[in-house]
């Protein structure tokens, strides 16, 4: 999963389902829930502040912006303040704004974001809430102090996403924001909720995601988020264990964490290649591809297979002169062996690495997956990119030593590592220890991505998750 920008009559980037809008103005119940009430739709977000000390309501602004659901989807954002739907596709029946830091530039602007003390409130719970109607491919916007301005592009067909300047006079300069994915949709059968509190660009705000929903037959809480305020996780974050280039994650103008792919000079370019930090990573990849040309890679996949050396499980790898990485892995179905296989084309990177980057075709063999010689293909992209990511792979195992690279129990002990996305797997930084810290970072079960059905209401809170 790859973070992604939401344009106005745009294609979707991710189409989860389709399904007939329904109305609804359900009032979550304080007893027992019916989950199947909440099949068709109905799902109520609820918006807590739960930095109160930090914050008031009237700093807060939250946004719901995706697309709708059905055949004729379009780019949309949700009125938080009577839970309808705005379509995008017609910029110039919306209102209009001119830039606040620089009123005669020309620009037109949408502003995103509903101060979270001008929402209504549920009587039931006491909490600022909205009934939302279905929308996919979509983002929570969280900001503080003033809404996000998105600039309508030449034509007025398209809003371009809004980026972090210092230039005084950009519409959003001096607007700390971020936000988590969401989409709530049909599959069918039930309305579905996923939602993900990813922090693989970056992070500018704490955020808690609670969501009640029916896991099979009952009902399930689930949580996700930060665990500390926005003040004392960057505090963390610049005393946690790293190597120095780490630090630059941290700009102060922003206020905000970046990965460390992101970091840039005053001109634009990017600076983390130049750190002996990156080239310490990058012996530890070559030194990989190296030692694994006189010997085999061996490895087992699945947490639930960490100790087995059935045969069958092992994936045997070898470098050749051409620093492909070739793989195969034979199993026996029906008392006949099968062998399926699977390259690596090209060394990877430091950057491609900890951007989980596939342009290169280091970890991309798409066009290939599946067909004979590539059943592999997916397995090892998402295997290396995350196993080098937590450096879960020895660089020199002794010959015939068999690795298990989802072994959680091995993740960023061994440096060099992924620093950025240690810290936020590390105690006390996020819920269970969990987070989407670099692509891929869902191998092992290590993302905090939420999937619920029939969800009856599901919880943003504005500042760190309270656990219950």
């Amino acid at each position: 999963m790859k973070t992604i920008t939401i344009l106005a009559a745009m294609p979707l980037l991710m189409l989860m389902g389709s399904c007939k809008k329904t109305e609804t103005t359900k009032i979550i119940s304080t007893g027992p829930i019916d989950y199947n009430a909440y099949a068709n739709g109905g799902v109520h977000l609820e918006i807590v502040n739960s930095d109160p000390a930090t914050y008031n309501d009237d700093e807060l602004y939250v946004g719901v912006m995706g697309a709708t659901t059905g055949s004729n989807s379009t780019s949309a954002y949700i009125d938080l303040k009577t839970g309808k739907t705005v379509p995008l596709n017609n910029l110039s029946a919306l209102p209009q704004v001119v830039n606040p830091n620089n009123p005669t530039d020309g620009g037109k602007f949408i502003v995103i974001g509903t101060k979270m003390s001008d929402m209504p409130v549920n009587p039931a719970t006491g909490r600022h809430s909205i009934p939302l109607p279905f929308i996919q491919s979509g983002r929570i916007l969280m900001s503080i102090g003033k809404p996000i301005y998105y600039y309508i592009n030449p034509g007025g067909t398209s809003l371009a996403a809004p980026t972090k300047s210092t230039n005084p006079k950009d519409q959003n300069y001096g607007t700390v924001f971020d936000f988590m994915e969401f989409t709530y949709y049909s599959n069918g059968t039930a309305a579905r909720v996923y939602a993900n509190t990813s922090r693989v660009d970056e992070y500018a705000i704490s955020m808690g995601f609670e969501l009640n929903a029916l896991q099979g037959k009952t009902g399930t809480v689930q949580r996700a988020g930060e665990l500390m305020t926005k003040q004392n996780t960057i505090q963390a974050f610049l005393n946690f264990p790293k190597p120095e280039a780490y630090n630059q994650c941290y700009r102060s103008f922003f206020q905000d964490i970046i990965n460390p792919g992101g970091i840039t000079d005053a001109a634009g370019n990017k600076i983390f290649t130049q750190t002996a930090a990156y080239a310490q990573f990058q012996t530890y990849i070559d030194s990989i591809w190296q030692n694994y040309k006189t010997k085999d890679l061996l490895l087992v996949l699945g947490t639930n297979n960490v100790g087995k050396t059935d045969a069958d499980l092992v994936i045997k790898g070898r470098v050749d002169d051409n620093n492909v990485f070739n793989f195969t892995q034979t199993t026996t179905v029906n008392g006949t062996k099968v062998t399926k296989a699977g390259t690596l084309p090209i060394k990877p990177t430091t950057s491609d690495v900890l951007g989980g980057t596939a342009s290169t075709g280091a970890f991309n063999n798409s066009a290939l997956d599946g067909k004979a010689g590539h059943e592999l293909d997916n397995s090892l992209r998402v295997t290396f990119v995350a196993a080098l990511n937590r450096h879960s792979i020895v660089a020199d195992a002794a010959e015939g030593k068999i690795q298990y690279p989802e072994d959680v129990s091995n993740f960023y002990k061994h440096a060099p590592y992924n620093y950025y996305a240690a810290f936020w797997h590390s105690q006390g930084v996020s819920y269970n220890n969990l987070q989407y810290a670099f692509s891929y970072d869902d191998a092992a079960n290590q993302s905090s991505t939420i999937v619920g059905d029939n969800p009856a209401y599901c919880t943003l809170y504005f500042g760190p998750i309270i656990s219950k």
